[in-house]
């Protein structure tokens, strides 16, 4: 079951791993919590990166949890780590190359069952709002700055 530490407080709610699952770098892989939810009238769920799933390296790619669907709740994590590489190279007594190997750590990620992977946040469906095309929108202090134009 889902489960929140500070109700009312945090954001989210916390989702569990019910299988051991291995996660390979660059590898996005679907892994199952064993629930379905059914939030009040008009409310779906948005799922989000934990942080201490982050500081591992395993990141959380996208997805909503739309007010109809019924089905299990799969959480599609990615592991981010790459494998570091170094050559280890050989020579025999007069300097001559003998041998040389490329090894490579291992950057995978293992999570287990009953690890919390990823939080559940419900959130209100908006969509029966109208949409309208317009010439123009009304101005703001923001206007059109992004990507970090609030400052770093």
């Amino acid at each position: 079951m889902p489960t929140v530490n500070y109700a009312g407080s945090d954001l989210g709610f916390d989702l569990y791993a019910i299988e051991d699952v291995v996660l390979e770098p660059g590898v996005p892989v679907r892994v199952r919590t064993g629930i379905a939810v059914e939030g009040p009238e008009g409310f779906g769920f948005v799922l989000g990166d934990r942080s201490s799933m982050a500081a591992k390296g395993i990141t959380y790619a996208g997805g909503r949890i739309d007010a109809g669907y019924r089905g299990e709740i799969l959480v599609c994590l990615v592991n981010v780590n790459q494998p570091k590489y170094s050559l280890r190279v050989a020579h025999d007594m007069q300097g001559a190359l003998t041998h040389a190997e490329l090894q490579k750590t291992d950057a995978s990620v293992t999570i287990r069952k009953g690890d919390k992977i990823a939080q559940m946040s419900p959130f209100q469906s908006m969509t029966h709002l109208e949409i309208i095309a317009v010439e123009a929108l009304a101005e703001s202090s923001r206007g059109a700055k992004g990507f970090g134009s609030s400052g770093l």
